[in-house]
């Protein structure tokens, strides 16, 4: 039996890194990072988007929510190709950090519905932790406040609260503090 799984959290969460690992731990896990996909199409209409971290700095001043929909009928499209074949998992966040604040732009819930997770994951930090990571390897994130951070963790968290709550399906938070070969043993064996 096969899982789809969507994966979220803040910046800085250890989303990225921690879903090489699982690609790695899981046989034939297909793995959609939504960053890579929308920094794909927004380059096919915008020029000098160069790569990811591009995207992460210039954010809603270039991806606007046609964008999003554009990627999400992608994304829809990719699950239903392969979750009868193979586990699948969706990096994914709602809540950028803006100039201004935060922008959410999440799927409608009629349309997370035709995604159809089976778990919804949120990765977590501290607001310290975050602060840590990003000073280390920003990759075009903005350094943010203690406050900040905490605020962007709890958006993320109650967007997929909401999903959950939609669908009747699962949400687990997951401390990314933990060690990190520790983790990923924990969400492979979820696949199981």
């Amino acid at each position: 039996m096969t899982k789809v799984i969507y994966l979220t959290g803040a910046p800085a969460s250890g989303k990225s890194s921690t879903t090489r690992m699982l690609a790695e731990r899981v046989p034939g896990l297909q793995v959609w990072e939504y960053g890579a996909r929308l920094t794909e199409h927004v380059r096919t209409r915008v020029d000098g988007v160069a790569s990811q971290d591009e995207l992460r700095t210039r954010s809603s001043g270039i991806v606007t929510p046609a964008d999003v929909d554009e990627v999400d009928d992608a994304l829809i499209a990719f699950v239903g190709e392969h979750r009868e074949r193979s586990n699948v998992l969706i990096d994914s966040h709602a809540v950028t950090k803006e100039e201004y604040g935060y922008r959410i732009t999440p799927f409608s819930l009629a349309r997370f519905a035709q995604l159809a997770p089976d778990e919804i994951w949120v990765l977590y930090a501290s607001p310290e932790e975050t602060r840590r990571r990003i000073e280390a390897d920003g990759g075009g994130r903005p350094m943010v406040t203690v406050e900040e951070a905490r605020t962007h963790t709890l958006l993320q968290s109650s967007v997929a609260a909401t999903y959950g709550m939609s669908l009747g399906r699962p949400v687990y938070l997951f401390d990314t503090a933990a060690e990190r070969g520790a983790l990923v043993d924990r969400l492979a064996a979820r696949f199981a």
